[in-house]
């Protein structure tokens, strides 16, 4: 029984010192992210416009890329969006 409880404990030391040092690792890493990060290295965010038909997807993405591609759609109808 004593054993049992000892090995409990162990166990359960064990896991928060893996637990600590998966959160070290994790703030470092993001300190270098931070660190290594430039106005010239930031990436386009990428947006997900869903919905059904005829609900304005294709208007607030002309938006948001100042293009105009719903007025050259037949029947309303995109067959190619930003590709």
């Amino acid at each position: 029984m004593k054993n049992q409880e000892e090995e409990e404990n162990r166990q359960k030391m064990l896991l928060a010192q893996k637990r600590e040092e998966g959160k070290k690792r994790r703030l470092e890493q993001e300190k270098a992210n931070l660190a290594a990060r430039s106005r010239d290295d930031l990436r386009c965010p990428i947006v997900v416009i869903m919905g059904h038909v005829d609900t304005g997807k294709t208007k607030l993405l002309d938006k948001i890329r100042k293009t105009n591609v719903q007025e050259g759609e037949a029947g309303g109808i995109t067959q190619q969006i930003g590709a």
